[in-house]
């Protein structure tokens, strides 16, 4: 029979117990920084909980719907048959706590769409209280530099603000139905990220 020295064999219980309670993390983890509420768009009765929307002088259909998503049930539409309306329409959110001050922030969606004309943009504005109403403290678009028109599936596109001004005490993104445009689109699995 072998006998083992007490400190070795307490060494090699620990070792075994150690190694056997590891095991390999099957589960997902949340997304790192993010800063958008329900992005996945499945709560709410009957607008999906924290956002809200303008329907563009009710030009638009801006609808929570069930009839396309990229995942689960749920997604953001907006849709129009009329052509050249000056108007716009959105869907957006507003974040007010825990603003990632001096870091970069990255809007990014899935859409599905079937539009002719201008298209849709993404947008991320961040405002303080000292500026005048409707004026935002920094603003970034994708509407003329990445334009998001035409008839595409499940695609993602993203917009990036390069640091958040200290000063800043609101960001807002903006899921924007741009004017002259017709058809509809779909936005799902929306983040905001630093």
């Amino acid at each position: 029979m072998i006998k083992l020295n007490p400190v070795v064999l307490s060494f090699i219980i620990i070792t075994i117990f150690l190694f056997g309670s590891c095991k390999k993390d099957e589960t997902v983890p949340d997304q790192q920084g993010q800063l958008i509420s329900n992005s996945n768009v499945e709560t709410g009765s009957t607008v999906p909980n924290n956002w809200w929307f303008s329907t563009g002088q009710d030009k638009y259909n801006v609808t929570w719907t069930d009839k396309e998503s990229f995942s689960s049930t749920k997604s953001l539409e907006i849709s129009t048959q009329i052509s050249q309306s000056p108007d716009f329409a959105f869907w957006a959110q507003t974040i007010n706590t825990d603003l990632p001050i001096g870091k970069s922030v990255t809007l990014k969606a899935k859409v599905k769409g079937k539009m002719t004309g201008g298209g849709i943009s993404l947008v991320i504005r961040g405002d303080n209280t000292s500026q005048p109403s409707g004026t935002g403290e920094q603003f970034v678009t994708t509407q003329g530099i990445s334009p998001i028109s035409g008839t595409f599936d499940w695609t993602d596109f993203s917009v990036k603000l390069p640091s958040v001004d200290a000063t800043t005490q609101s960001l807002t993104i903006y899921l924007v139905y741009l004017p002259n445009s017709t058809g509809e689109v779909y936005f799902d699995d929306i983040s905001l990220t630093f």
